[in-house]
C-alpha cells in the first residue's frame, strides 16, 4: 500500500501528459475520477482495518472489571516527603493516568475507588470492588521510611503473616490513618483469619502471588533502583476482596531523588504503562489457565 502511494504521484503526472497530448477533456476528467475512486478505495480499506485492529485488540478480555485503588486520600495524607509531596496526591496521579491507557485496551469497566481527593475507609475500598464484581483489585501506594536512602519498588498480596520486618513495618503503617489517629488493627483480625482459611479464597491469593510476581518485574524494569520483590502481609484493604488484589509500593517518598521522580509526570506514564502491561499479560495468563480459546 505504501508502495502505491509512493508511485500514485508520478503514475498521475505520466497518464495526465499523455492525455494531454490527446487534447481530451472527457478523458482527463475520467483519468481523474478513477485516480480519486483508487484513492478513495485505499483510505477506507486502510481505516477499515486499523479499526477491525483496535476493537480486536480491545475484545478479547477474560479480565472485564479492573478496581483501582489510590491510596490514601481526603485527611489521610498518607506518607509526605521532604519537600511537601504526599503520598495521597501522587497515588491517585498515577491510578488516572492507569486508567486512561486501560480504557485505550479495555472495553469493560476500569473504576477507580476514589477519583478526587477524598478519604474512602479501608473497609470501603474492598466493598466497592466487590459490589462492581471486579475481576482485579490494585492499591496504589508510595513507601515510607526512616533511612533516606531506602529506595526501591516492592509488591505485596494478602497474608496473616508478614514475609518480614519491613512488610509488617508497612502494613502496620498502611493499615492506620496517622493524622485522624484512627487505628485499622482495632478491626477483629479473627475476620483476617477466616479468609485466609476459606479454601473459595486460596485460588486467589494463588493469582494474586502470580499477579504480584509479573508487577514487580515490569516495574522494576522501567524504575530500576533496588528490587525489593514479592511480599506478603495482612492489609486490611486487600481483606475480603473477592478477586485476585494486590497492593504496590512504587518508590519511597521519604527518598529525596525518588520523591523527585515519582513526582513527574513522565515516570507517572512510565509506571502506568508497567502496570496496563502487567494487567495484560496477566490476563493472558488467565486465559490459559480457563483454557480460553479466542
Amino acid at each position: 500500500m505504501r508502495y502505491l502511494y509512493i508511485k500514485m504521484p508520478k503514475i498521475t503526472h505520466i497518464v495526465m501528459r499523455r492525455a494531454s497530448n490527446l487534447k481530451d477533456v472527457r478523458i482527463k476528467f475520467c483519468i481523474l475520477t478513477c485516480i480519486f475512486n483508487l484513492l478513495s478505495c485505499i483510505f477506507y480499506f486502510s481505516s477499515y482495518v486499523h479499526a477491525v485492529d483496535i476493537a480486536e485488540a480491545k475484545q478479547f478480555h477474560v479480565l472485564k472489571t479492573i478496581i483501582i485503588d489510590p491510596g490514601h486520600g481526603g485527611e489521610d495524607t498518607g506518607a509526605v516527603g521532604p519537600t511537601g509531596i504526599k503520598e495521597k496526591d501522587l497515588t491517585l496521579a498515577v491510578a488516572k493516568k492507569l486508567k486512561d491507557v486501560l480504557s485505550k485496551r479495555y472495553t469493560g469497566s476500569i473504576i477507580l475507588t476514589r477519583e478526587d481527593d477524598t478519604y474512602i475507609p479501608l473497609e470501603n475500598r474492598t466493598m466497592i470492588a466487590n459490589e462492581n464484581r471486579g475481576d482485579l483489585f490494585i492499591s496504589i501506594h508510595t513507601n515510607a521510611a526512616f533511612r533516606k536512602g531506602a529506595n526501591g519498588v516492592e509488591t505485596y498480596f494478602l497474608s496473616f503473616d508478614a514475609s518480614d520486618d519491613d512488610a509488617r513495618r508497612v502494613a502496620a503503617f498502611e493499615n492506620t490513618v496517622p493524622d485522624l489517629g484512627w487505628k485499622s488493627e482495632s478491626r477483629d483480625t479473627d475476620n483476617l483469619k477466616a479468609i485466609l482459611m476459606d479454601m473459595t479464597q486460596t485460588e486467589y491469593l494463588n493469582e494474586s502471588s502470580q499477579f504480584a510476581e509479573i508487577i514487580q518485574n515490569n516495574l522494576f524494569l522501567v524504575l530500576g533502583g533496588e528490587n525489593r520483590g514479592v511480599k506478603q502481609a495482612p492489609f486490611f484493604v486487600l481483606m475480603g476482596t473477592a478477586m485476585p488484589a494486590v497492593l504496590i509500593e512504587i518508590g519511597f517518598i521519604t527518598n529525596p531523588a525518588d520523591e523527585k521522580k515519582l513526582a513527574s509526570n513522565g515516570v507517572q506514564e512510565m509506571i502506568a504503562g508497567s502496570i496496563a502491561k502487567s494487567i495484560t499479560s496477566f490476563d493472558e495468563f488467565i486465559k490459559v489457565k480457563v483454557g480460553y480459546a479466542k
